[in-house]
């Protein structure tokens, strides 16, 4: 009997309960409030009384005023205004190979596509498996000097290695030198030496070079171990894009030899094309547009530049046009013919006179990429092809492409 009347009650129980959980929400016991925040109200700020610092309540996370318009500034006030940047090109120079041996002059010296703190390990791996005994090494600055050894060739000298690792022009990579030196047999100590500016022996730099750069080439492009004495090696980058009196300059602590070579090589990459240079103004003339192949067949090179309608060219400052064959003046005509008169030609193209017959040139294409200053204290600007100044973001995304360039 009582077994009986207690299952009603129950199932009423439970019949109750199950109402109550669609009357309070609608999918669920508790309402979403996920979208409360859509509804909410600004309130006044909190009153503090005299006596008490306000200071200790302060809003954590202030959200700094809109600049106002300035049509001289690239500060952007309207979030419809921003465009999404495309993504960097993956056919960059310096990457497109973990390892390589690159050359300039009689001077040759191994590029990695690897920091140097992680580079220092491997090559003191390399010294030691192939039994070259290191005397001297300094993490700080990237030097291991070896003992004396002794070729097979050659008995009546002995040779001594200095590698020399610094950072390179590109972010996370690594430069090694080598210097060599030969001295006669006879001579004695694993002490200090008075190392040459060149190395006594080309070809036997060139066997060490070739040795180490295979042996990292063998590695692949796998981090690894990392030395935290070598987090310092080289300083500073060598390649930084900074401004100058609000102009996007590439400020380059090299010397001026290997700033223009490189620089060379990167105006013709990329959708880039040279038309000119003028060593003695340390200026080339460049353009950037729609390569012949990349027009009539799209493909790799059409995605990898950008070269389409206006959705694949969203975010680009620069207009892919087609690139004449050969501009219509020389670049020699060009710097003959700039307009001077005006400060901000004149202040970079300071070694430049007026022609007798200078006159405003029309209609030119393309660029002027200008190297100033000292060695290992270079500044490039990218100027048009009047010598007058670009909109900063143009500017700026041209020598980001030549920077990813260089080598």
């Amino acid at each position: 009997m009582y077994r009986s009347s207690f299952k009603p009650l129950l199932l009423a129980a439970a019949l109750s309960t199950l109402a109550g959980c669609s009357m309070t929400g609608g999918d669920g016991m508790f309402r979403d409030r996920g979208n409360d925040y859509l509804d909410a109200a600004e309130i006044d700020p909190m009153q503090m009384p005299e006596q008490v610092d306000e200071q200790t309540t302060e809003e954590l996370y202030v959200i700094p005023p809109l600049a106002a318009n300035n049509p001289d500034s690239e500060t952007i006030t309207q979030v419809d205004e921003y465009a999404v940047p495309r993504p960097l090109p993956l056919g960059a120079a310096a990457f497109g190979e973990h390892v390589k041996i690159q050359k300039l002059s009689d001077r040759r010296w191994i590029l990695a596509g690897l920091p140097p703190s992680e580079i220092w390990p491997k090559v003191r791996h390399f010294l030691s498996s192939n039994g070259l005994r290191v005397v001297y090494t300094d993490a700080v600055n990237g030097v291991i000097e070896t003992g004396w050894l002794q070729f097979k060739a050659s008995t009546e000298t002995k040779d001594r290695y200095r590698i020399q690792m610094e950072q390179g022009v590109q972010p996370d990579s690594t430069e090694i030198h080598i210097l060599h030196l030969s001295v006669p047999a006879e001579m004695s100590g694993d002490g200090q030496v008075n190392w040459p500016k060149r190395s006594i022996n080309q070809e036997r730099e060139a066997w060490l070079v070739d040795e180490l750069a295979a042996y990292l080439a063998s590695l692949g492009n796998t981090g690894g171990a990392a030395s935290l004495l070598a987090q310092t090696i080289g300083g500073d980058a060598k390649v930084s894009l900074t401004e100058v009196e609000q102009e996007p300059i590439l400020a380059m602590s090299l010397s001026l030899t290997r700033a223009w070579a490189t620089i060379g090589h990167a105006v013709t990459q990329e959708g880039m094309v040279r038309y000119g240079e003028n060593a003695n103004n340390a200026v080339y003339y460049f353009a950037v547009g729609k390569p012949p192949a990349a027009e009539e067949e799209g493909g790799f090179f059409s995605n990898l530049l950008g070269f389409g309608d206006d959705e694949q060219q969203q975010g680009s400052a620069l207009a892919q046009d087609e690139l004449p064959a050969q501009p219509p003046f020389s670049i020699d005509e060009l710097l003959a013919n700039l307009p001077l008169d005006e400060p901000e030609v004149r202040e970079l193209f300071v070694n430049l006179s007026p022609g007798a017959d200078a006159q405003r040139l029309q209609d030119l294409p393309g660029y002027l990429l200008v190297i100033s200053g000292n060695s290992n204290n270079l500044q490039v600007r990218v100027r048009d092809p009047y010598g007058m100044k670009l909109p900063k973001a143009t500017a700026q995304e041209l020598l980001k492409l030549v920077r990813r360039n260089l080598i």
